[in-house]
Order: C-alpha cells, then sequence, then structure tokens
C-alpha cells in the first residue's frame, strides 16, 4: 500500500526556519553581488576604490593612540607596547604608521640589555623619542654657526633690496644668494627633476655651493612637483623657504650693481658635460667667478661634491679647515640643511637605534626592480628567486663583516616590488625559505622591513614612458605619504652597516648620505655579471668607494 503524503500545515517553528533560509539566502546573493560590484569598481575606478579604503584605514589609525597599546616604563622596568603608535602630526604634514612587525620580531632576538636601553627611548605619554644628533662631536667640522649669522645676514639684507633701500649698503658687501628650484613640469616635457636621489643630488650639492660662495642658500620644489619641499623637512638651523617669481621680480633689474639674475640648468648632464659647466677653468676654478649674479637660480639633478674633493685644487685646504672630507661632507651638510618632520624622525629612531646596537651587524638591501612593478603593481611578479643574487651579496658580505660580537644579523629591504617585500618578510617564519637563500647563516638573521607606502616621486613623468594600466590620481593626499615614506627609507637605508644596492641614484643617496665611504656594494646592471659577484672579497668595497659611485647615474 502506497504512503500517501500530505502537505503539512503552517506552523510558528516551521514559519521560523522557512524565514532564517530565505534571510540567509536573500544574504548570500547579496554578498556575491557585493563581491561583482567590487571586482568591477577594481577594474574600472581603481584610484577612487583605493582611496575609499586608504582613508578609512587612515581614520581608524588616526583614532589610535600612544596608551592604547600597554607597555610599562617605571625606574625598574621598561617593556615596550604591543605596538608603537605614532602621535599625528597637525596639518598636512605626514604621520607614518606604526612600523612593521619585523621589527618587534627583532626586538625579540636582542640582548635584554640592549632591549632595555632601546625601550629608554620610549614614553608612554608621547611615544617614540624624535632626537637625532648632529655635531656632538664636531664629526661635520666648525663651520656651522658662521654659516647661521652669514644667513641671516643675507635675509636682512634681502629685506632691504626688497623695500628698495639701496642706499643702506654702502659699507656692506654684496649680498648674493642661490636658489635650487624644482619647477612644475610642462605636461609635453620630460625634463622632470626626477626622483628623490636626483633632486638631493642637485640640493645639496647647490647648499655646498653656497657655503663655498658665502651666499644665503634657498631652495623650492613646485607645490605640484609633486608636494612643497616644506611638507618633507623641517628647517633646523636656517630658513631656506622662499618663492622664486617675487625674488625674481627684485633682481631682473637692469643696472643696479646690487641686482642681477642668472638661470643655471645642469638638468641630466652626463660626467663631462657637467664638468664644462661647473669646472670651466678646469681643476683650479673659482667658484665665485663661475655664476657671479646676486641671485643665481639652479635646475640641477646632478652633484659634484665628491668630484671637488677628487679635482679641485683650489678648495682643498679650504674645505680641511672646515672640518668637511670627502668621506662626510654630503651626508653632513644633508643633516643640517634639511631634516626630517617630528614625526618621521619617531618613525626613523624605531629603526636607527637597532642598527646601532653593538650585537646587531645591518645590511641594507635595495632592489630597484623597475617603474612596471610602480606604475601596474597588478602585474608585479618580483620574486626571491628573480633576484636571489642581491640576498647572496649580501649573505656574503655579511659572513665577511660579522665580528665576534654580532650576535644578530639583520637584513632590511628596500624594493619598489610589494610582492617582493612581502616574500622577504616572510622569511621570518617560513623555514624552507630561510633555508633556501639565508644559507648557513639562516638561524641568526632577522629580515626587516618598514611596510611604508611605496611611490615613485614623478609618477607623472613615469607615466610618459609606462602604459599605466589604472591611472591614479596624484594627488597630494597620495604624494605625501609616498614622498615622506621615499625619504625615510632612505635614510634608515643610509644608517645600516653595509648596504648592497641597485646601480641607479637612490641607494647611492644613502652611501653618501651615510658618511661611511667603502661600505657599499653596487651591484651590476647585468644579473649574468651581478650573480659572478663575492661579496666576500674585501676588495670589493674599495672598488664601489665614494669616487666610483660620484661618476654613477646622477653622479656626486
Amino acid at each position: 500500500m502506497t504512503t500517501a503524503y500530505q502537505r503539512l500545515g503552517s506552523t510558528p517553528e516551521l514559519n521560523s526556519i522557512l524565514f532564517k533560509y530565505k534571510l540567509a539566502k536573500v544574504l548570500t546573493l547579496l554578498s556575491l553581488l557585493a563581491v561583482v560590484l567590487m571586482a568591477l569598481a577594481s577594474t574600472v575606478f581603481p584610484d577612487q576604490l583605493y582611496q575609499l579604503f586608504d582613508k578609512d584605514d587612515q581614520a581608524n589609525a588616526d583614532e589610535e593612540t600612544v596608551q592604547d597599546f600597554g607597555g610599562i616604563k617605571t625606574s625598574t622596568e621598561c617593556r615596550l607596547p604591543s605596538k608603537l603608535v605614532i602621535p599625528k602630526s597637525e596639518g598636512i604634514l605626514y604621520t607614518p604608521p606604526s612600523p612593521d612587525n619585523s621589527l618587534f620580531k627583532v626586538l625579540e632576538m636582542v640582548h635584554d640589555d640592549e632591549y632595555n636601553q632601546y625601550c629608554q627611548h620610549w614614553d608612554p605619554v608621547n611615544g617614540f623619542d624624535d632626537e637625532i644628533p648632529y655635531n656632538v662631536d664636531g664629526e661635520c667640522g666648525n663651520w656651522q654657526e658662521r654659516y647661521q649669522q652669514l644667513h641671516a645676514q643675507r635675509l636682512e639684507q634681502l629685506e632691504r633690496l626688497k623695500s628698495g633701500d639701496f642706499e643702506s649698503f654702502a659699507h656692506d658687501d654684496k649680498p648674493k644668494y642661490i636658489s635650487y628650484f624644482c619647477k612644475k613640469v610642462p605636461e609635453n616635457s620630460n625634463r622632470g627633476c626626477g626622483g628623490l636621489a636626483d633632486r638631493m643630488s642637485g640640493m645639496i650639492s647647490t647648499f655646498f655651493y653656497a657655503l663655498l660662495t658665502k651666499r644665503a642658500y634657498l631652495a623650492h620644489w613646485a607645490p605640484e612637483n609633486p608636494i612643497p619641499l616644506e611638507y618633507l623637512f623641517d628647517q633646523p638651523y636656517v630658513n631656506w623657504t622662499h618663492e622664486p617669481s617675487e625674488l625674481r621680480k627684485v633682481f631682473e633689474v637692469p643696472d643696479n650693481e646690487l641686482l642681477g639674475y642668472q638661470y643655471v640648468d645642469t638638468l641630466n648632464q652626463n660626467y663631462d658635460t657637467l664638468g664644462n659647466s661647473v669646472f670651466p677653468n678646469g681643476t683650479s676654478q673659482d667658484f665665485e667667478t663661475l655664476w657671479n649674479s646676486s641671485y643665481v637660480e639652479v635646475h640641477s639633478n646632478r652633484g659634484y661634491i665628491v668630484r671637488t674633493f677628487d679635482h679641485s685644487t683650489r678648495y682643498q685646504e679650504e674645505l680641511k679647515k672646515m672640518g668637511l672630507t670627502k668621506e662626510n661632507a654630503f651626508g653632513c651638510l644633508a643633516d643640517y640643511i634639511f631634516r626630517p618632520t617630528i614625526n618621521a624622525r619617531r618613525f626613523l629612531n624605531m629603526y636607527r637605534h637597532v642598527f646601532a646596537m653593538k650585537s646587531v651587524l645591518s645590511v641594507g638591501i635595495q632592489i630597484r626592480t623597475n617603474d612596471n612593478a610602480l606604475a601596474n603593481p597588478e602585474r608585479d611578479h618580483n620574486s626571491l628567486e628573480t633576484w636571489f643574487y642581491y640576498i647572496k651579496c649580501a649573505n656574503e658580505l655579511a659572513t665577511a663583516k660579522r665580528q665576534p660580537h654580532h650576535k644578530r644579523v639583520v637584513y632590511f629591504l628596500i624594493t619598489d616590488s610589494h610582492h617582493l617585500r612581502e616574500e622577504f618578510e616572510s622569511m621570518n617564519e617560513d623555514m624552507a625559505l630561510r633555508q633556501k637563500y639565508l644559507g648557513p647563516a639562516a638561524d641568526v638573521t632577522s629580515l626587516l622591513i618598514t611596510g611604508l607606502p611605496i611611490e615613485h616621486v614623478e609618477p607623472d613623468q613615469v607615466a610618459k614612458y609606462i602604459n599605466v594600466e589604472h591611472p591614479r590620481l596624484t594627488s597630494l593626499e597620495r604624494m605625501v605619504p609616498g614622498v615622506n615614506s621615499a625619504l625615510m627609507e632612505n635614510w634608515l637605508l643610509s644608517y645600516a652597516n653595509y648596504r648592497v644596492i641597485s646601480p641607479q641614484g637612490y641607494g647611492k643617496l644613502a652611501a653618501f648620505h651615510s658618511k661611511k665611504d667603502k661600505t657599499t656594494v653596487s651591484m651590476p646592471r647585468s644579473p649574468r655579471r651581478a650573480k659572478s659577484l663575492n661579496c666576500a672579497n674585501p676588495a670589493l668595497l674599495d672598488a664601489y668607494d665614494f669616487s666610483w659611485l660620484s661618476h654613477q647615474w646622477s653622479l656626486g
């Protein structure tokens, strides 16, 4: 006999089950729809989507305070919080995110005494300290106070010139000024100021010229190329802020011996051409007679400081009396005239004090893949396998330079590839990768990154020769973090004991800034040649000295 099935009547329990089933079905469909819409948005509107989430992340970070993550500091005990928060800067000045968790992994490995010393730089209320000492023991010479007085005098004279008070100069020397100017790049031009290293080469060399010719030094980036210089640097000793167009109006006056304007352009010049521009009379060149107008405006991304030490017979004795050498000049001048902003310094110190530990041997590794990794990150396929020869060089260098007091080796990576950076840091946990790439020293080696944003200083220039598949708006919201991050990572690279760098200008800037010659290996452009290097060979560091580096890329 066949069973007769009957439709059950409605009950409260059955209605509840049906309602929950239909609700779950609707939510599932909505979730799938949201995923589809997000995928489409990431393809069609990548910039807007990025900014949306970036703002959300920043808003969450802004709500965090130094006190939110614990930490103890008493007269007898100091323990860092679980997260090092940087108090938010006022206005547009950049506040970096907390350091990458790889920093804490390094701190877990150091001796208790060094951990406690590190911890003393942290404050439960204000966070990490921002002090970066300068010339404490006279390591940068004795010229600073004299130049500060000269600069103040020149600015006072400038106010008189602006007011037309020429008669008061009867007993004054001729007021002289030099300005580094990075102007806005026309849309149809490829003559930008270059990346951070190119710009800094021109900026610091222009200050070097000012110091030797008793000129006030001024500096200016066009606000849209890519940010105002004041958003990147403090002015610890002299005020270099100015508006170039206003000064041109003051000095472009004929038949006045106190005035006069001269425009100098050494942008993108090669070694020989720059030699003709800066040393037309050879080794005896006097800079006073080179550019002799009262106001000189320089458009440059090339350096000539090391070259002056190597080839000038005119300034050897004068520079020696100042306490400047080929080894310390670039770094000492850079740190005098440009100081990273306060929260950038806090971030820098979190890493700098690790590199300063006696038990740590630090090797900075800078891998410039190419601009494609920045322009089209979705096509970033860079890997440790592709760039392993940089790690190989670091391994050899660390083996050769490690001393008995070095209990820990720290490799600090800077790269333009997010994918490569993530895989590099993963070696902290992935034992198979550690054994494959770090070799015998794997057990004592830590991998360190910053986690900071990765941006090119001139993305609009990059877009002129690379097809950017998903263009993003070049705005202050994007570029202030990006440019500050490029600066901070470069400064950190200079603090490492040794460096393995790509052959372009960025790594070389860190080498010059380190004030330590013969501590950098510049990898050849040819991967075949780079793979054949023996970085344990002591002659290699001698070969890549400051004189050699000053002939490369943005010169020196």
